[in-house]
């Protein structure tokens, strides 16, 4: 139950999905760098492959024609899921 002194609920702001507390500015800027980062280096791989670069969007689906390609696109997502979840524990 919230009271008259209680802070408004703030929308349309982005939090950790875990905990539900405000991402700071610093892991923001972390987050959106270790995507942007993660993107070149599956461009690079596609390029490498020979494989076609999907489109740009949210839901973008990495496919390889080599098989070691794709076990090597599987280790750098865990990667960066890892290092995301990294960065969200530092304030």
């Amino acid at each position: 139950m919230t009271g008259p002194r209680d802070q408004p609920t703030r929308f349309g702001v982005p939090v950790d999905y875990e905990t539900g507390e405000e991402l700071s500015t610093r892991q923001q800027l972390h987050l959106a760098r270790l995507s942007e980062v993660g993107e070149t280096l599956y461009d690079a791989m596609h390029e490498a492959d020979g494989s076609a670069i999907p489109e740009q969007g949210p839901r973008r689906q990495h496919g390889f024609s080599s098989r070691r390609m794709s076990i090597a696109a599987t280790h750098i997502e865990t990667g960066l899921m890892f290092a995301r979840k990294a960065a969200l524990e530092v304030k």
